[in-house]
């Protein structure tokens, strides 16, 4: 099914982090389902900004790059200027890493995200959507605690930029398959090796979802924002052990033990602390900003949503279509 992202034509699109894997696939699927949708790849490293530049050669009239990190704030304002849209999509995520470069990650993710929305508030870009992750709840490691600072920083540039007209809004999701830092890639690399299946915790479970259904939840998040709230897509989970059996049936793993950094067994999408702020629109949760907004807006009306959403509890994807998920995603 193709994305939703008919109300992008004649708009100017910028995606930080547009290089990267779910950058890439977002401004793929725009160029490829709209005629008059403009994009513009902010991203850092310029070898991948090359590669994307080869592989979109088709949209060369209707795609730009401007190189550059989101910890530059002049940069930013540079790049934002004539933007109507932003996907804040940069980030540093691996988890294991964080313990090691937790500075950094602040700087990245935490930073970041403050000269975007800034960056966006200055240059009038009408709609921000910034991306974040299950491991905001309850963050137990440096990456979840930067993804909710993120979120609460949207909401905040929200409540300030909303009576100019221009609204900041949130995706939160889980593992996207084949991202940076995908268990997929370790368990593939040992596969090819001949190697048992490094395995951190047998009952571990995670949401899965592919990077076409982040893109078109993102998409379909641009479209029904109304400034200040949080989308939750209604993923189903599996756990890790399943994603090595997808792969290979008889493959043994090796018990490894957690990460450092801080990993844990079960991931939540919607805490029970939430919950008050939750309504359920049927296509997706949305968690509404925790205050008022200076100017009021429409609320969202759906049903309430009683429960936390955990990995544990919403135990759907089975073997079969696990594997099928993988193998949409190319090697790394």
């Amino acid at each position: 099914m193709a994305p939703d992202v008919g109300h992008l034509e004649g708009r100017t699109v910028l995606v930080t982090g547009g290089a990267g894997f779910f950058g890439r696939a977002f401004v793929e699927a725009v160029l490829d389902h709209t005629t008059e949708a403009k994009l513009v790849v902010y991203n850092r490293d310029e070898a991948k900004q090359a590669r994307l530049a080869e592989r979109l050669r088709r949209h060369a009239d209707r795609l730009r790059f401007r190189l550059g990190d989101v910890r530059d704030p002049e940069r930013l304002r540079l790049a934002f200027w004539n933007a109507d849209v932003v996907v804040h999509a940069a980030a540093l995520k691996r988890v294991d890493d964080t313990a090691r470069h937790t500075f950094e990650m602040i700087k990245t993710n935490v930073l970041g995200t403050q000269a975007v929305l800034g960056a966006a508030l200055e240059a009038g870009v009408e709609r921000t959507l910034i991306l974040s992750s299950d491991k905001a709840c309850h963050a137990a490691n440096p990456y979840g605690a930067s993804k909710f600072l993120a979120e609460r920083l949207a909401v905040e540039w929200n409540a300030l930029s909303f009576a100019r007209g221009q609204k900041v809004a949130c995706v939160r999701w889980g593992n996207v398959l084949g991202s940076t830092g995908s268990v997929l890639h370790t368990f593939r690399r040992a596969l090819r090796a001949g190697e048992p299946m490094p395995m951190t915790d047998p009952a571990m479970t995670r949401f899965w979802m592919t990077v076409e259904e982040a893109v078109a939840f993102a998409c379909r998040a641009l479209r029904l924002m109304r400034g200040g709230e949080v989308f939750l897509p209604k993923l189903r989970t599996a756990p890790v052990m399943r994603l090595v059996q997808a792969l290979d049936a008889g493959r043994q793993c090796e018990p490894i033990g957690h990460r450092p950094g801080g990993e844990k067994r079960h991931e939540t999408l919607l805490t029970v602390e939430e919950c008050p702020q939750a309504v359920d629109i049927g296509e997706a949760i949305v968690l509404e900003p925790a205050w008022r907004l200076p100017v009021e807006r429409e609320p969202w009306k759906g049903e309430p949503v009683a429960a936390p959403w955990t990995s544990e509890g919403l135990l759907g994807i089975g073997i079969e279509e696990l594997a099928q998920m993988a193998a949409q995603v190319p090697d790394e």
